[in-house]
Formats: C-alpha cells, sequence, structure tokens
C-alpha cells in the first residue's frame, strides 16, 4: 500500500495527459514519484529510485494499487486498456486480493489458443485440412509435442522466443514479433510464420469477444510481416495440351467415352492418379480438395455439374464443360468395369470417383492410410514433366496454368472468376492476378469487347503503370 493510499491524498492535481514521449522525458529522481493519467482515472505511471518506470492501477478509495507493467515493455494505450479492466473489476465488487487472484490465473497463451481450437476450430466451419494446420501450428510452436527434431532443437536454443506461456496481459508487439522471427527461421517457407500470426490474430480477437483482454495485440503491418512471393510458374497452352494428351487417353474403339487402361498398364501409369491431375487441367480445379476426393453424388452427368460442398470458398456448383463431361462419363464407366482400378465394390471406395488402393493399409510413416480416394498424385506428376521435358513446377500450378490461359482465350474476368470460384463481393481480385502474370490490361480489353464492332479486333492490351 502506497504512502499516497494510506494519506487518502487527492490525486486529481497530479494527473497530466500521459503519452510515451511525456512518460520518456520522467527523469528519476531520489525518491519514488508517480503521475496520474488524465484519461483513466486510476492509471497512474510510477518512477522508481531504483530506476524503473511502471504502470499501475490505484484506487485510494478501495484500496487497491495492481501492478500492470513496466514501461516500456507496453505503451501507455495497452496500460490503458488493461487498468480499464481492472476498474471494471472494481466496479464489479472485486477485491483487492480477488483481482491479484484473478490476475494469476489468468489464461496463457497455450491455453486460449487451445480453448479457442477446442471451441471453434471443427467441422463445418472448418475443413478437414485447416483443423490439421490448426493442430500442427498448436503442437510446434505452443506445447511442442512436435516430433520435428530440427524445431525441437531451435525451440531449446531459443526459449525466450516462446509465448505459449506468457499470460494474455504480457503479451506485446515486443514479444509477438520475437515470435513471428522464430517461426519463420524454422519454416521452409516464412510464410507460415504470417499464418501463424494470423491465427493467433484470431484467437485472441476471440479472447477479446470473451472478455479477457480489452485490446487485441497483434496488430502487425505489412512491412512487419514476410513478403508473399506468389509462384506464377504455368504450362503454355501447348503445354496443357500436350499434359492432357498425356494424361488422358480414351479407348477409340468404343462408342462411348472409356479409357484405354492397356495404355496406362503399358506405359506404367496410374490411371487414377492421371485422370485426376488431367481433369483438373480441362477445369482449373484445385487437384485434391476440389477433385481427387469428390464422390459420385457430387459428380451428375445428367445436369453436368460438379457441386462441391466444402471447397476452401466454401459450397459452389460449378457447370461441366464439354471435355470434362467426356471424362466424367468413363469414369463413371469405370465405376463397375472389371479389374478396372476404379472398381471397389466391397467397402467405403465405391462412393468415391478416385479411389484409393493404399486404403487402410499400412503407409511408409506406419500409420494406417485412412482415405479412401487418392490424395497424393506428386508421383505422376513429376514423371510427367521429365517425359514431357518440362520444366519443374508443382501440381498446385495447374490451377494457375488453367486460369492464366482461360483469362488470356476471354479476357472476361467475370467468366473466369466464376469457373475458378473467386469471391464476386471483392471485385475478383484473386482473378486479377492472372491479369498482371500475363501482362495484359484486361480491364482495358474488355472496354474494347464491349465497344462498337468495328473496336473489337483482337489485340493485347500492355498494363499501364
Amino acid at each position: 500500500m502506497t504512502e499516497e493510499i494510506r494519506n487518502k491524498i487527492p490525486l486529481k492535481d497530479k494527473r497530466k495527459h500521459l503519452s510515451d514521449k511525456f512518460i520518456k522525458s520522467l527523469s528519476f529522481r531520489g525518491k519514488t514519484y508517480s503521475v496520474g493519467d488524465d484519461m483513466v482515472i486510476g492509471l497512474r505511471i510510477f518512477i522508481n529510485k531504483g530506476g524503473t518506470k511502471t504502470f499501475y492501477y490505484v484506487n485510494s478509495a478501495k484500496e487497491i494499487k495492481e501492478r500492470i507493467e513496466y514501461f516500456p515493455i507496453i505503451n501507455v494505450t495497452r496500460a490503458r486498456d488493461e487498468a480499464k479492466l481492472i476498474a471494471a473489476k472494481v466496479l464489479e465488487g472485486h477485491s483487492a486480493s480477488q483481482i491479484k487472484r484473478d490476475r494469476r490465473t489468468e489464461s496463457t497463451a497455450a491455453e486460449i489458443f487451445k480453448q479457442y481450437m477446442d471451441e471453434r476450430v471443427h467441422p463445418p466451419q472448418y475443413s478437414e485440412g485447416t483443423v490439421k494446420k490448426w493442430i500442427s501450428a498448436y503442437r510446434s510452436y505452443f506445447v511442442v509435442t512436435t516430433t520435428d527434431k530440427v524445431i525441437q532443437a531451435l525451440w531449446s536454443k531459443n526459449k525466450n522466443a516462446s509465448i505459449a506461456d506468457k499470460k494474455l496481459s504480457d503479451l506485446n508487439m515486443d514479444n509477438l514479433k520475437r515470435f513471428h522471427r522464430f517461426i519463420g527461421s524454422t519454416c521452409d517457407s516464412p510464410i507460415s510464420a504470417n499464418t501463424i500470426i494470423e491465427m493467433f490474430r484470431t484467437v485472441m480477437e476471440y479472447a477479446k469477444d470473451k472478455g479477457y483482454i480489452a485490446i487485441n495485440p497483434v496488430r502487425f503491418k505489412v512491412k512487419e510481416l514476410y513478403e508473399k512471393k506468389e509462384d506464377n510458374r504455368m504450362l503454355t497452352k501447348p503445354q496443357m495440351d500436350a499434359a492432357i494428351e498425356y494424361l488422358i487417353v480414351y479407348d477409340k474403339r468404343s462408342k462411348h467415352p472409356k479409357l484405354n487402361l492397356n495404355y496406362y498398364k503399358e506405359n506404367n501409369r496410374s490411371p487414377v492418379a492421371c485422370t485426376i491431375l488431367g481433369g483438373a487441367l480441362l477445369q482449373g480445379r484445385r487437384y485434391r480438395s476440389e477433385w481427387a476426393k469428390i464422390t459420385y453424388k457430387q459428380l451428375s452427368l445428367t445436369s453436368k455439374k460438379l457441386s462441391l460442398n466444402q471447397s476452401k470458398v466454401g459450397q459452389k456448383e460449378y457447370n461441366l464443360g464439354r471435355k470434362v463431361l467426356k471424362l466424367s462419363q468413363a469414369l463413371f464407366g469405370e465405376r463397375y468395369r472389371e479389374d478396372s482400378p476404379f472398381n471397389y465394390q466391397n467397402d467405403i471406395r465405391k462412393d468415391y470417383v478416385f479411389p484409393s488402393k493404399m486404403f487402410g493399409r499400412v503407409n511408409n510413416a506406419g500409420k494406417i492410410n485412412d482415405k479412401p480416394y487418392v490424395n497424393n498424385v506428386r508421383k505422376t506428376w513429376m514423371t510427367m514433366l521429365k517425359d514431357l521435358g518440362f520444366d519443374h513446377l508443382p501440381p498446385y500450378n495447374v490451377r494457375h496454368s488453367f486460369a492464366t490461359n482461360a483469362l488470356s482465350k476471354t479476357k472476361n474476368i467475370a467468366t473466369v472468376g466464376e469457373m475458378l470460384g473467386h469471391s464476386k463481393k471483392n471485385g475478383y481480385k484473386s482473378t486479377l492476378r492472372y491479369a498482371r502474370v500475363l501482362n495484359e490490361d484486361v480491364i482495358e480489353a474488355l472496354d474494347l469487347i464491349d465497344g462498337p464492332e468495328e473496336e473489337t479486333e483482337t489485340k493485347v492490351v500492355k498494363l499501364t503503370k
């Protein structure tokens, strides 16, 4: 209990408008003194004779003096928010001992992350893949139960970078930036560090909504995050045509669309993996989440549509183009074809368009494969690139290839955006990236197309900088 509280000295005459600059200017004296804030009554900065400056919440009437944090570990704005939380508890009738006890039992960063996961991170709000990403982030950077030896070794050498055991009121941009830099040094891609920070920002917004904190401390500026470098490599139109011819081969003797299984067998290629990649190239679908895992119920030959219940952009329905429809007809035929790698009638794989022969088996990691559909086509993709003499690019770039070529041909952002499932609300911003890749001003091209007939002559319009 301070002398000011004991003597009930009026403090209002000693209030100043606290700012970081003002506090820095306060000099140390032979004895401790304090200055109150004129904006949040009860918030005081104590300039201690020992050489520290500390924020406290002081309520002389209730005989409460609660330490908030040292300056400049937190700034005035954060101190005001913390003082408001303590003041609210005082108004609710909490005693000094109760406030101290509550602050001692305050949740840590790891605990609130886990609480958010338990309450919010589950289907249908989050897809299976996203749930796994949250679990991985929690295990790797908050409780460190990861089996990754590299991350474990880095944590042991950089314990001060962890925020896992920090109380919510102790989190600030200094320790968050240190945490962010550490994650960036452990990841194959520093962009993963940005992702985890964004996850934690969401968690802290949840903590704010719950009333655990007054303000979200995660306030990164764009320049403080790792720069996102887009991989714009793609297949050209001739390369796409060659790839599709390599991946999708029909039996020309059949009157109806039918895969040439002998061709795949003779060339030692998986028809299932090939048709996943070929189908993705034909329509720009995300090859894994929007194509490889689909069921027959999602694929309608009658309405010529593909229904996606849990794609990255939510529930969507897409029209099937002529070539994709032909492939779909062939795949339906394979479902009951004798000795076909698509034919599984005795288990759950019968429902999936691209069934996995590894389902139920123990994989290289010693775990049982629980996915009834093919989840990894990387080997087939890499073999195709090598056989066709193409430069390396990841399988995901089949979507980039389709999108860029589609936009180059149609010059219609809205049409391509709808085909890809991009958001109309934000003006198809995701689609516009492909216009930049093309180095063409698609907006101007659209104006030309919409103009008089004599002005619609095809031409490439250069981007204006």
